[in-house]
């Protein structure tokens, strides 16, 4: 029996649990006269401590156990819910997220967190007589005043794309001790910088600092004490640490190297943070008809091997057909399985506008309407972190503080709304709120400021509002926590295109702004326009196809500045053949194929067009790395490929 699956299957659970137990405090926090919601969080406290303790996470035993004897105590109506008590509770369930991911409490900033909450905790329970979970053994929790940190920088060139400023988070970084640098070693095939960090400062002062960069970082404890004093090495309580490690970076002057397996470092840079199921709870009813489907598949087959065997042709085309009809039926069947609620997401941001909100001094409503509508798995888990920024985005930049929304009269609280639903096989999310609204002439005079456009052009208001996801913009007066450095709008729309999604802007100032994403429902399979140049094929995206035409040899050779007139306007084009440097001789007419995207008109140029397909969208390897409209490939049925063309990527090349 292998228990490692077992323990995986419990971390699943937990992390549900969890994502519940949040939502609850969060609602519980606002209707704290609701007993429901006390005893739903008493619940998952119970369960909690119950499979630890099985699975052997003794110290999330060892917190659940003393948390469930508090909301035993609010149960009995012995203990009053105050503000504190929400406070501890949901710093638990933050802690309790890092056991899981430390389960012998080996962390020494889990081992302090855990003290100090512990430490909380047991001064509720003492002063309520009620005898405590005691363990054996108990974690030594030790105040450390110095400590050295070890940043490993590892920026790549998405960085400059970002737009993302090193020199101030480098600065805040360098603000809060004494700091040591060595440079990568360019020999090595994965480098990084190394950044030695002498502070009293905690992990969260750390991670602050390097919030804009802390997906190219890993931070990690090396010595609790001052690694650069002469009489460092003299401390006996530095066994938990490498000796030969500490002695290397003690005793040199010049730039300091600690010998680290760079294949670990490399999967701890990669590594998501959040944790992300591989399971999906599917409806009975689906795996009934993939059953039935299955059993229909069997049948054929055994039709189609027999009149295969009696050469009966007739027989052989009918059974042909019926395996069609079942190959598109398994598919959406495949396809809906995959296809997951949104509630789940939409829990984790109940605690997000709860802690944001209070940071922020304001108040924040959160309303959700078709949050049972259904993606597919793969897209909520990437799109989950733009919303994020979004909502982000509406608290700290739409929703004003309180006293604004008074004067404005407004009511005290504001709102931040989600509303999603489906229309064909597109998904539609929006985020909004009922606060102040863009201010289009500053964030125009900004754009002026950086070159975007000039003074005297004419722009439409989507023109002005769309600056706002370039990287490196921000209207942000001052530096915040938040925002203020022109990151993050930049991501969100590089997120949603990668999922070939849109996304657009309505504001109107003072009532507040709007952001709609555009979402296939599946990114598997998407019906397609089948071209060919030479011996080679390309996938073109059906929604974005306008129209279709023929054009002489004669007049696209004559033209010069790669422009076709259409609809009584010029509109840049892009061929294939010379793109891709293909040979063969050229057709006597081409086939222009326009597209339109957000209200943008382009055309490719191809050979010929051979019809409607169906593509099972595979990703692109290495050796395609350098074509920057290619999104993926698909399998023909002769066993050719054909590679998808990304309009979006292509329209921000062309225009």
């Amino acid at each position: 029996m292998d228990i490692q699956q077992f323990k995986l299957k419990y971390i699943e659970d937990a992390t549900d649990l969890l994502n519940n137990l949040d939502n609850d405090l969060v609602n519980f926090e606002k209707h704290d006269d609701d007993k429901e919601f006390i005893e739903q969080i008493f619940r998952v406290m119970h369960t909690l401590k119950g499979t630890s303790s099985m699975y052997g996470f003794d110290k999330i035993a060892e917190i659940t156990h003393d948390l469930e004897n508090i909301f035993n105590l609010v149960r009995e109506t012995k203990l009053d819910v105050t503000q504190d008590v929400f406070d501890l509770t949901l710093a638990s369930v933050d802690h309790i997220r890092n056991l899981l991911n430390d389960e012998m409490l080996t962390d020494p900033v889990n081992i302090e967190k855990h003290g100090e909450l512990t430490i909380i905790i047991h001064q509720i329970l003492d002063e309520a007589g009620v005898k405590r979970f005691v363990q054996k053994k108990k974690p030594k929790v030790e105040e450390i005043k110095i400590r050295t940190w070890q940043i490993l920088y590892s920026p790549d060139e998405e960085m400059v794309g970002r737009a993302i400023n090193t020199l101030y988070t480098l600065r805040d970084l360098f603000s809060l001790g004494t700091y040591k640098i060595q440079a990568p070693d360019l020999s090595q095939s994965f480098t990084f910088w190394s950044i030695f960090l002498v502070t009293d400062k905690k992990l969260e002062d750390i991670e602050d600092a390097l919030m804009f960069i802390s997906d190219y970082c890993k931070i990690q404890l090396i010595a609790d004490f001052d690694i650069f004093k002469e009489d460092a090495l003299k401390k006996r309580d530095a066994e938990i640490y490498d000796q030969e490690t500490i002695m290397s970076v003690a005793l040199k002057e010049e730039p300091i190297h600690i010998s680290l397996d760079k294949k670990d470092i490399k999967a701890e840079f990669t590594k998501v943070t959040k944790f992300t199921t591989n399971r999906i709870n599917v409806d009975s009813t689906k795996l009934d008809t993939l059953m039935y489907l299955v059993s229909e598949l069997v049948t054929t087959k055994s039709e189609l091997m027999l009149s295969i065997e009696n050469d009966d042709h007739d027989k052989i085309f009918e059974t042909a057909e019926k395996i069609e009809k079942l190959s598109k039926l398994f598919r959406d069947n495949a396809l809906s399985i995959r296809l997951v609620s949104m509630q789940e997401m939409l829990m984790r941001f109940n605690r997000l506008i709860r802690d944001l909100s209070h940071s922020l001094g304001k108040k924040v409503e959160f309303e959700t309407m078709g949050e049972d509508t259904e993606l597919d798995k793969k897209i909520i888990d990437t799109i989950a972190e733009p919303i994020m920024h979004l909502i982000r985005n509406c608290i700290d930049h739409g929703i004003e503080t309180t006293a604004e929304r008074i004067n404005a009269n407004k009511k005290e609280t504001g709102i931040v709304k989600f509303f999603a639903y489906k229309s064909g096989n597109f998904v539609f999310i929006q985020i909004s709120d009922d606060g102040k609204g863009i201010d289009t002439e500053k964030v125009r005079h900004k754009a002026i400021d950086k070159g975007i456009f000039t003074e005297h052009e004419q722009r439409t208001n989507q023109e002005i509002w769309s600056c706002i996801f370039l990287p490196g913009f921000s209207t942000a007066e001052a530096l915040t926590q938040v925002s203020g450095r022109g990151v993050g709008m930049d991501v969100v729309k590089r997120k949603i295109e990668e999922l070939r999604g849109e996304i657009s802007i309505d504001s109107e100032k003072g009532l507040g702004t709007s952001f709609t994403i555009k979402l296939q429902q599946t990114i598997a399979i998407i019906d397609t326009l089948l071209v060919r140049c030479h011996n080679s094929k390309f996938a073109i995206p059906i929604e974005d196809i306008e129209n279709c035409e023929m054009i002489d040899a004669e007049i696209l050779d004559a033209n010069q500045n790669n422009q076709l007139i259409y609809s009584n306007e010029l509109i840049p084009y892009i061929n294939l053949r010379y793109e891709f440097l293909l040979a063969g001789s050229k057709p006597e007419k081409w086939r222009s194929i326009v597209i339109q995207k957000h209200s943008k008109r382009f055309a490719i140029i191809a050979d010929e067009i051979i019809g409607e397909y169906q593509a099972v969208i595979k990703p692109l390897d290495k050796s395609f790395s350098g074509q920057k409209f290619l999104s993926g490939a698909s399998i023909l049925g002769d066993g050719s490929i054909a590679l998808l063309i990304d309009t979006e990527k292509l329209k921000a090349l062309m225009h």
